[in-house]
């Protein structure tokens, strides 16, 4: 190699160290996404705190829609005051993993809210692992439209609790289960696995046929088609 090619090759290496010093470290991947965790559309939610701080929910279900998205079901009140939320968070916006110590990674974003139904439809990242086994319940299918017997939903707060229904009306399951607030937006289930509802409050769950319903009426194509993961 002469003096020339070789200074020439050090001048060029030490043009790069500096842009390789600056570049932005790789985003962590967004991991395992199933029913039944926490999450929150606030970006700085503080530790969970059972009597003061309620700034997360439960998701109710994942799965993919007809044009392959990635798709997390819960409550919408838990971004809509128009639901009976604490606080509107607008389409688009940021959703964001809940730990015990308060907001964690981002996991997907808002796709659009149903305040009427009181259901959130979140485009989750595509890097998403989706699981059908949540850290309480599995749910891998869609149960019946008319459920009847014992109902049983799982949330953050609460735990797994069930309960006989004793009424239905438009959007609602009634159930002598008992939830908090945490448990918004998680899975409400017959026969251990099929989902039928989503938890709104105590003894009251939102209909999923009549969620599945609401997502049909949209305009935005994402969550159309919607199916829950069996993995």
């Amino acid at each position: 190699m002469t003096k020339r090619v070789l200074l020439a090759t050090l001048a060029a290496f030490a043009a790069l160290v500096p842009a390789l010093a600056v570049a932005p470290a790789a985003s962590a991947a967004t991991g395992t996404i199933s029913n039944g965790i926490a999450w929150t559309a606030k970006p700085d939610a503080g530790p969970s705190n059972p009597l003061q701080n309620q700034e997360y929910c439960t998701l109710g279900v994942v799965g993919t829609d007809s044009l392959g998205n990635k798709i997390a079901i819960s409550a919408g009140h838990c971004v809509s005051a128009v639901a009976g939320g604490a606080t509107e968070f607008p389409d688009g916006a940021t959703v964001y993993r809940f730990l015990s110590t308060g907001t964690g990674d981002p996991i997907g974003t808002i796709a659009y809210r149903d305040p009427s139904i009181d259901f959130v439809v979140i485009e989750l990242n595509p890097d998403a692992v989706l699981s059908s086994n949540g850290p309480e319940v599995r749910i891998d299918s869609i149960g019946p439209s008319n459920p009847d017997g014992e109902l049983c939903k799982a949330g953050v707060r609460t735990g797994v609790t069930c309960g006989p229904i004793y009424r239905q009306a438009a959007s609602r399951i009634n159930s002598f289960v008992t939830a908090n607030g945490g448990d918004s937006g998680g899975p409400a289930f017959v026969n251990d696995t099929q989902l039928v509802g989503m938890t709104r409050g105590p003894f009251e769950f939102v209909d999923f046929s009549a969620v599945l319903d609401g997502i049909a009426t949209q305009s935005n194509p994402v969550g159309k088609g919607f199916a829950v993961t069996n993995n």
